[in-house]
């Protein structure tokens, strides 16, 4: 009797399994990490043929790419394998150039979102860095990531996010520091890159607003005069065309916002796709309530996701690793917890998310490194 009853949960787990892997859900991100590799790929070698980036930096781009695609695959729910993402033919190819993405995408953690590096590549190839210019290729290689279902439906990749950031100083409008919100799918996976942010690659500042709104709801500084951001939600044409009727109501209240920066910005670039100028939410402005945001509405959704989440942390970020003056400058506040205190629930966080979706941790948590 035991016996036949342990077989019998054995074919319902195997029988589970086998839904699971065979869902709508696990199928959108097999194809959007695909799709999103290979437009990647095609985009970064354009740029090394046209001697906008170098070889050994084309490279390691993809690499980061590559590795961040299949270790979403790892902590996902089912696991999703390097073999199920990518062709026989692709895998025997790509593990001959980069044997060690495929080898660490199960042991060492990414330091980006696909996303975000994506961004970075444009970003870094712009000599200008203008807003018009990044968004709209930006908005090119979104366009070409559209998936389909089964039914031949074309669905949104997975692997794109939803808002783009770019902020810049009064005293240097054309120089613009851009960021991209968490494209990661799933509670805990999201809680997991948020936390590999803040504990690794955002600014310590900016980790540290992040910390102390989660445990505070409060800014942990202040910045100078003359910081402006602006955020735009992003829609490919599957989303356009299923958020047509949303896109309209935005644009209409969004009318006494004639000859801002992100009107004219979005604007400018309808040829390229849909770019819809976005006030940032609530989070933003309690952590970051001395920028000026364009577009400045004061009617700041309240967003169900966590700090960090959002777009306007990355580009922060960014703007603070480039400009130590302003960094001098913060008025900082003080807690009762300290910044080492309250980034160490970040990092305690992230190691008990990775092990309960059984990511194999080693002695340490460990970061890939592209340029290996």
């Amino acid at each position: 009797m035991d016996e036949r009853a342990e077989s019998s949960r054995a074919r319902r787990k195997r029988m589970g399994d086998f839904l699971q892997r065979n869902s709508t859900q696990v199928q959108i991100f097999v194809k959007s990490g695909n799709k999103f590799l290979w437009t990647a790929r095609s985009f970064i070698s354009s740029s090394v043929q046209e001697g906008k980036l170098t070889q050994d930096k084309g490279s390691a781009y993809f690499k980061e790419i590559l590795h961040v695609i299949l270790f979403c695959g790892q902590i996902n729910n089912p696991i999703i394998t390097p073999e199920e993402i990518l062709t026989e033919e692709e895998i025997r190819q790509l593990s001959k150039k980069y044997r060690d993405v495929f080898q660490k995408c199960a042991t060492h953690l990414p330091t980006h979102p696909p996303y975000t590096v994506l961004l970075d590549v444009v970003s870094s190839i712009s000599s200008s860095r203008k807003a018009e210019e990044v968004l709209g290729c930006l908005l090119g290689l979104t366009n070409e990531m559209d998936v389909t279902n089964d039914e031949g439906g074309k669905c949104e990749n997975i692997f794109v996010s939803t808002v783009i950031s770019c902020c810049y100083l009064d005293s240097s409008a054309n120089t613009n520091y851009f960021g991209a919100s968490v494209s990661c799918r799933g509670r805990k996976q999201k809680q997991i890159m948020i936390d590999i942010l803040c504990c690794h690659t955002w600014h310590k500042d900016i980790s540290w607003a992040v910390c102390v709104g989660n445990t505070y709801n409060k800014k942990a500084f202040g910045f100078p005069v003359g910081v402006r951001s602006m955020a735009f939600n992003i829609y490919s044409p599957a989303k356009a065309t299923i958020q047509k009727e949303k896109i309209k109501s935005v644009w209409d209240r969004l009318q006494h916002c004639l000859m801002t920066r992100s009107y004219e910005i979005s604007k400018a670039l309808e040829q390229y796709g849909t770019l819809v100028p976005k006030a940032p939410c609530m989070k933003c402005f309690t952590m970051f309530p001395d920028i000026y945001f364009d577009p400045h509405s004061q009617d700041h959704c309240n967003g169900q996701w966590e700090y960090g989440n959002c777009a306007e942390c990355e580009s922060l970020s960014q703007l603070l690793y480039s400009n130590q003056q302003i960094v001098k400058l913060l008025d900082r506040e003080t807690f009762q917890l300290t910044p080492k205190m309250l980034l160490k629930v970040k990092c305690d966080r992230l190691e008990c998310n990775l092990r309960e979706l059984g990511f194999r941790l080693l002695n340490k948590i460990l970061y890939y490194n592209d340029q290996e």
